[in-house]
Formats: C-alpha cells, sequence, structure tokens
C-alpha cells in the first residue's frame, strides 16, 4: 500500500508543495527542517560547504562571513515578501548556481578571494530569499526564517570542515569531487525536470 502512495504522489508532482510548512511542528522546526525538504537548497548548501572547504577555510574566512551576510539579507527580503519574479525563476536560479558551484569543486579550481567572497555571498542571498514557506505569515514566517537560516548555516559547516579535513589525503581529495559531480548530476535533473514542457 505504501509503495502504491509513493508511486501515485511521484506521479503528480503538482499535488506537492516543497515551501509549506508540514503540519503539526512548531514553525521553528518547520524552518529548520524546510532546507532539507527543498533539493536545490541542499545541493547549493552542500555544494558551497564542499568549495569552501576544497579553498581552504583559513584562507577564505571572509567568505563565510559573506555567505552569512547574504543569508541574512535574503532572509530579511523574503520575511518581506520579496521574490526572484516568481518561485520557479527562484529555484531555477539556486539550481544553476548549485551546478556552477558543484562544477568548481569537481574541476578542483583555486578561486581569488573576491570571487569566492561574491559567490558565497549571492548563494547565501539566493537560499535566504527562497525559504519564505507560502502559508505562513507575521510572527510564523520571522520563527521559520529564523530556524531555516541556522538549518542553511550548518548544512554549510558540516560540508565545509569534511571537506577541509580530506585535503590532507589525495584518495579523500578525490572523493570530494566525487560528491560533487554527484550534486552536479543531481541538480541538472532537477533543473530538466523543472524546464521540461507540461505533458
Amino acid at each position: 500500500m505504501k509503495a502504491r502512495l509513493f508511486l501515485v504522489s511521484a506521479l503528480l508532482p503538482g499535488a506537492a508543495f516543497a515551501h509549506s510548512p508540514i503540519k503539526g511542528l512548531g514553525d521553528l522546526y518547520n524552518g529548520m527542517l524546510h532546507p532539507l525538504f527543498v533539493p536545490a537548497h541542499l545541493l547549493l548548501v552542500i555544494a558551497l560547504g564542499l568549495l569552501l572547504g576544497q579553498q581552504g577555510v583559513r584562507r577564505n574566512l571572509a567568505s563565510a562571513g559573506t555567505y552569512i551576510a547574504g543569508l541574512l539579507g535574503g532572509l530579511t527580503l523574503a520575511w518581506h515578501g520579496v521574490v526572484l519574479k516568481d518561485g520557479v525563476t527562484q529555484e531555477l536560479t539556486v539550481l544553476a548556481l548549485a551546478v556552477a558551484v558543484a562544477l568548481a569543486v569537481v574541476l578542483a579550481m583555486r578561486l581569488p578571494a573576491w570571487a569566492m567572497a561574491s559567490l558565497t555571498l549571492l548563494a547565501g542571498g539566493l537560499l535566504g530569499l527562497d525559504s519564505a514557506q507560502s502559508e505562513l505569515a507575521a510572527r510564523a514566517r520571522a520563527v521559520a526564517l529564523f530556524g531555516s537560516g541556522i538549518s542553511l548555516y550548518l548544512l554549510m559547516l558540516y560540508p565545509m570542515a569534511l571537506a577541509e579535513r580530506f585535503q590532507a589525503h589525495h584518495w579523500l581529495r578525490v572523493g570530494v569531487r566525487i560528491i560533487a559531480s554527484w550534486i552536479t548530476a543531481s541538480a541538472m535533473l532537477v533543473l530538466a525536470l523543472l524546464l521540461a514542457p507540461a505533458a
């Protein structure tokens, strides 16, 4: 029965609402779990963490700060109801950036500090801006966005720390690049699904 229910829900994507809160959870927990249920967010934040770790955290400490600044700015705009044209455009932009960031990890590109700072600022801003949950308003929206901000910060920290630690061994560095290649492929698949014409 569960398999049939899953199959029906997978075949009817129009009935799913990625940016709607989960019933029965508090606003804070809804916000904290939100990035885990939006594939575009998860792909971008993990790719960004891997890139920062690969580039060297000490060398790019300012970039971690610009990520937080961008995130706070994006969350503030989301609280005020600002969107980039529409929800689909926002999600496409987040996915396109996820592909670019993940490819930089795959290619092990050495980016200058200014490029890293610009990239993290943009990523933080887009993630924050796309974090508003449609059914929440006023205080509930603010609390949920605060939860999303905490979650998006932690989700970036863990891959960053692992990727930096893995730079000590060649085979682990290759592992980071393999993970980034999976992120690239996943983001491109989601992009293809979003851009595919409706049947």
